[in-house]
């Protein structure tokens, strides 16, 4: 009974699928619970556009915090951005208010809220100078390497994938090493005191999250090099 009245309750204020594919983190946690941030702001009677500055500065917020020092509270602003970040696509299909400039506004406060975050935890944290320099040195090299030629790519080819990861793709699960894993890692490890390890593991991970994505490419664009045998 209570799982129909949620699903219910979800359906209302969810309107839309998001896309084809979903990350973990998002699937099983963060969509679970944003579509009661949804019918706050739905109720509130603001505006999409409202709620993205409102993200953005939750997201900026916690950067400061950890630039202070101030983990939890850190922490809990990293997840109502979260959260916040996935209440203002819904609103916006809910009340039709999808727009190239809301569009264009949630990306530049995507990116503005990750930098934010990861250099004032390369700066608040107590980390060795090469994992100060490393962390957002990773978040950038992953950023221009996905943008400027992994996404290009893959949206001219099909991506010849790997059989463990067409598996989670059969199943509406994108396999990769996201943003939003990481701000959750960063959050719980920030509560625990673990920051320091949460960070060495996130710029290990992500790194090799880019380069098999790299590896996908080139894989595929080797197969399609090959002749083919009659």
């Amino acid at each position: 009974m209570l799982i129909e009245k949620y699903l219910a309750f979800k359906r209302k204020y969810v309107v839309r699928k998001r896309r084809e594919y979903e990350y973990a983190i998002n699937r099983f946690y963060a969509h679970l619970i944003d579509p009661f941030f949804t019918k706050l702001v739905y109720d509130l009677k603001l505006t999409p556009n409202l709620v993205t500055v409102f993200t953005g500065l939750l997201g900026i917020g916690a950067g400061v915090s950890f630039f202070l020092q101030r983990w939890v509270l850190g922490a809990v602003l990293l997840q109502l951005h979260h959260f916040f970040d996935g209440a203002d696509g819904n609103l916006a299909r809910l009340t039709n208010r999808c727009t190239p400039f809301g569009a264009k506004l949630d990306q530049i406060s995507d990116q503005t809220v990750r930098w934010v975050l990861f250099l004032g935890l390369a700066l608040g944290a107590d980390l060795p100078v090469w994992l100060r320099i490393a962390l957002p040195l990773t978040i950038l090299v992953d950023l221009v390497v996905v943008h400027k030629y992994v996404l290009p790519f893959s949206r001219k080819n099909k991506l010849v994938r790997s059989k463990w990861k067409q598996w989670f793709l059969d199943r509406g699960i994108i396999p990769g090493f996201d943003i939003f894993s990481i701000f959750f890692i960063i959050s719980i490890s920030a509560i625990f005191g673990w920051l320091p390890q949460a960070i060495l593991i996130i710029v290990i991970l992500k790194n090799l999250d880019w380069l098999y994505r790299v590896y996908e490419c080139i894989k595929t664009k080797s197969s399609a090099s090959k002749p083919s045998h009659l």
